[in-house]
């Protein structure tokens, strides 16, 4: 008794066609890309040199001469320097430090269980590794900015929480939060974080 077996040849092409489609790298660049341009209200700082600073930490050398009364709490209140009270003193140079917030990183691996819930869907959907990559660049950037908005440690200064009246470290305008974007390359990075 003998089989013949009809239409196995297209089931080989269609399939070969399907894994040629994924076979194709492409990689998700997600963070503070160049193209963000200026932060807003700074002397020219890069939006993608504050997100490098807030997630590295940075040391500060400030020049001194910023004006301060003392409270009667003992504690120094920084002044404008258009305010026209009684002011206590001067500060010195000193450094200020300000301490790493690792949010690329660790926010982008919050996502992890849905990066491959989203490959597998793109799979399903018979989607290339571009449209793939694609969506799991969205993925990322909504659990790198929705960790962002909710980190809290290390904890600002009491001078920073009055200041922009928020203690939330990362938020401020929220200007660095949106600045996060996905984009899709066919070649690997050389630059930014792997």
């Amino acid at each position: 008794m003998g089989m013949k077996i009809t239409g196995l040849q297209e089931v080989q092409r269609a399939l070969k066609k399907e894994i040629d489609k994924l076979r194709t790298p492409h990689y998700a660049l997600v963070g503070i890309h160049q193209s963000a341009g200026v932060e807003p209200d700074s002397d020219g700082m890069t939006v993608a040199t504050l997100g490098a600073i807030q997630h590295f930490g940075a040391d500060i050398n400030h020049p001194g001469g910023t004006r301060y009364q003392t409270t009667p709490g003992g504690k120094a209140r920084f002044v404008s320097n258009d305010f026209v009270g009684p002011v206590s003193g001067v500060t010195q140079p000193h450094t200020i430090k300000i301490p790493a917030r690792r949010w690329l990183d660790v926010g982008a691996e919050a996502g992890t269980k849905e990066y491959l819930e989203t490959i597998q869907e793109g799979i399903e959907d018979g989607l290339d590794s571009k449209q793939i990559m694609a969506r799991v660049g969205v993925e990322a950037v909504g659990a790198i900015q929705n960790y962002m908005e909710d980190l809290d440690s290390p904890a600002n200064a009491a001078s920073t929480i009055r200041k922009k009246g928020s203690s939330n470290p990362l938020v401020d305008s929220g200007n660095l939060v949106q600045s996060v974007t996905s984009t899709v390359v066919a070649k690997k990075s050389k630059e930014g974080m792997e």
